[in-house]
């Protein structure tokens, strides 16, 4: 079993992230997303949104537009992070969302917190994004739901933008960019 002291990091050569595309690969992300959604409390028996992108993977992470991120320690799947284009539907105009890769989900398991997994995660999510061309990357995250992702996301240079689209409705929600 992985996991490790509070605050000690683990080396960057023992994370291993990878864009999940073996059936191997998207069954732990698929683990890795119940695992988010059971900490948030989340009932996905009655359909939506994530109970469609967890029964069809990659789902809106596919390339050619997204990729659906898998981190491993020592082979063991400890993190998941979704990029993806902003859905045209809900973009608000003039907020560069048409250009901008959207971070959805990351989540790292509770014993592999404060091991530098998401920091990674983050990391090649934005090279991700460069490579498949676009301009900035955004997010949205609850300061209530996830409290640790709040210092990561500062850290990383992400700064407070205007909504970028209008299918969101969560008390508290911070809308965050970085420009690449």
């Amino acid at each position: 079993m992985v996991g490790a002291a509070a605050d000690a990091v683990v080396p960057d050569s023992e994370i291993r992230i990878v864009e999940a595309s073996s059936p191997q690969e998207l069954a732990d992300a698929v683990g890795l997303f119940r695992g988010y959604a059971a900490e948030l409390g989340w009932d996905l028996s009655g359909g939506g949104r994530f109970a469609e992108e967890i029964a069809n993977p990659p789902g809106p992470y596919a390339l050619p537009t997204g990729a659906l991120l898998v981190a491993y320690i020592r082979d063991e799947p400890v993190g998941v992070l979704g990029v993806q284009a902003v859905p045209v539907e809900p973009r608000v105009p003039g907020t560069g969302a048409e250009s901008a890769a959207e971070l959805k989900r990351l989540f790292v398991r509770g014993d592999c917190r404060r091991l530098g997994v998401g920091e990674a995660l983050m990391c090649h999510a934005e090279t991700v994004a460069r490579r498949l061309g676009y301009e900035s990357v955004v997010l949205t995250t609850s300061p209530h739901m996830m409290p640790l992702a709040q210092g990561l996301y500062e850290r990383l240079g992400y700064r407070t933008t205007t909504p970028y689209r209008d299918d969101i409705h969560v008390p508290d929600i911070r809308w965050l960019k970085v420009d690449l």
